[in-house]
């Protein structure tokens, strides 16, 4: 670990930090240390900080705006990057943009209305970053943002060990329901593949119009999630569409509001909101969430999956 260290801080400098707690970069606010810790201002630090992690054999996990993640209370044995790229380029030609996997989906969706491009607005509110949202396959209001996608700049591992840059086009995603192939194929994988930026096809409305949808979804989000609470955003996919089939529905029938671990809680607003009520620790979460799941199984005969992600040492 010594030889790795000096490593690290030479190529990455004085900005590289180390024992990091990462409670204080995830929206849940839950989390032990990181080992080092790296913030990436754009693209090509990103880039330069994964291939180093990949060199060296360090586990690595890139943190966008601290949604749907979990960390350990044990933290992360390996490096987080924290990826702040910013990067936002418009084609007036075709209505297409190109941005940075760093650069948080209000902004674009802000920028892009600016310009009087539309097309995501079922996502204003829905905090992260673009690369989360691709990676996750975020969505709302019947929408998801693999719609959008028409290609994405990766770096991918090899299987010489090495990485390369690949420009991959929406298909290769196979997007699905909150998911697609980066986090499934991926999922058990010690070197994930990094989005570096990400090509969208946006279209023509006029900005009153855009602004309208924004506020309108985001008055829908204020009454139905609890949005002045920490969590890490909806804790479990919907099995299906069915609105009495979803995820929060199965939850609240099956009383998980009455359900308390240590400072973790369940949303009185909304079931599929796992809250950090009172200085919770993640394990105080992980352990809520699966008497959730039992909860559910018993009455219902459902298995729910997590939408989060759990990260670091358990």
């Amino acid at each position: 670990m010594a030889d790795v260290e000096a490593i690290l801080e030479k190529e990455l400098g004085e900005r590289l930090q180390k024992n990091v707690s990462l409670r204080e970069y995830v929206s849940i606010g839950v989390g032990g240390m990181a080992d080092f810790f790296f913030i990436a201002k754009n693209i090509d630090e990103l880039a330069k900080c994964v291939m180093l992690a990949n060199e060296l054999k360090l586990t690595y996990c890139i943190l966008g705006g601290g949604y749907n993640v979990v960390p350990s209370d044990s933290g992360f044995p390996g490096i987080v990057i924290k990826n702040e790229s910013n990067n936002v380029a418009f084609s007036g030609d075709n209505s297409q943009v190109i941005v940075d996997s760093g650069v948080s989906v209000g902004k674009l969706i802000n920028l892009a209305a600016s310009r009087d491009l539309g097309g995501l607005e079922f996502l204003f509110g829905v905090p992260g970053t673009v690369g989360g949202a691709v990676y996750g396959n975020a969505g709302a209001f019947s929408y998801e943002i693999g719609d959008f996608v028409k290609s994405v700049i990766l770096l991918l591992p090899k299987e010489d060990g090495e990485m390369a840059v690949v420009n991959k086009l929406c298909e290769w995603f196979d997007f699905s329901y909150r998911s697609s192939k980066l986090k499934t194929d991926y999922n058990s994988e010690k070197f994930k593949p990094i989005i570096l930026t990400v090509k969208l096809q946006l279209v023509k409305r006029r900005k009153n119009e855009i602004l309208g949808l924004m506020q309108q979804n985001m008055a829908r989000k204020k009454d139905a999630q609890p949005l002045n609470e920490k969590s890490a955003g909806s804790f479990f996919k919907n099995p299906d569409t069915n609105s009495e089939t979803t995820a929060g529905y199965l939850l609240d029938k099956s009383g998980v509001k009455k359900l308390k671990v240590g400072g973790a809680a369940f949303s009185k607003q909304h079931a599929n909101f796992l809250v950090n009520r009172k200085n919770a620790s993640a394990s105080d979460v992980r352990k809520l969430a699966e008497k959730a799941k039992d909860l559910v199984k018993d009455r219902f005969n459902v298995d729910l999956e997590e939408e989060v992600e759990y990260i670091g040492k358990w």
